[in-house]
């Protein structure tokens, strides 16, 4: 059925459910870095939220840079930084994870298909650290912007 996270299809069994190919492409998911990759979409989601805090409060400071009052704080800077940094920690230790997977798994493969498996795994393996520059540097730019402007209409305020 279109449109639906998870399509209820009949499973094996003839009741509602996941069918086994579904739940083998779920688990390959997270056997890939899924894990790593939620977590680091999650703590991007939460530093979104907070970017646009901070972009609704620019409109704030502008309203008292204007009447001539005491500007309000900034209270999620250091959240927004803290949550920005700690997606790219998750995904250097995905790929750490999947460097090891990589390590014990050649171990096993004869000496001359070493060389593909290798080119197979790494991909694989640094898939969670790419997910998290990709998440975290549009998010770094437009947090920059913000600062940028804060600090501009900081600078207005009448003495």
């Amino acid at each position: 059925m279109g449109g639906r996270f998870l399509p209820c299809e009949r499973n094996n069994n003839g009741r509602p459910g996941l069918s086994v190919p579904e739940v083998t492409n779920f688990l390959q998911f997270y056997q890939q870095g899924g894990v790593f990759m939620h977590l680091i979409t999650l703590f991007t989601l939460a530093a979104t939220v907070l970017i646009a805090m901070q972009g609704l409060g620019l409109r704030d400071l502008a309203r008292a840079t204007l009447q001539g009052t005491q500007p309000p704080a900034s209270a999620t800077d250091g959240l927004t930084r803290g949550l920005m940094v700690a997606a790219v920690l998750i995904g250097v230790l995905g790929t750490m994870f999947g460097l090891m997977e990589i390590a014990g798994a050649l171990q096993t493969v004869p000496e001359a298909a070493r060389g593909n498996a290798l080119l197979r795994a790494l991909p694989i393996a640094l898939t969670t650290m790419t997910w998290s520059l990709m998440c975290i540097i549009p998010l770094v730019l437009a947090r920059a912007a913000l600062h940028s402007a804060e600090v501009r209409l900081r600078r207005l305020r009448p003495a």
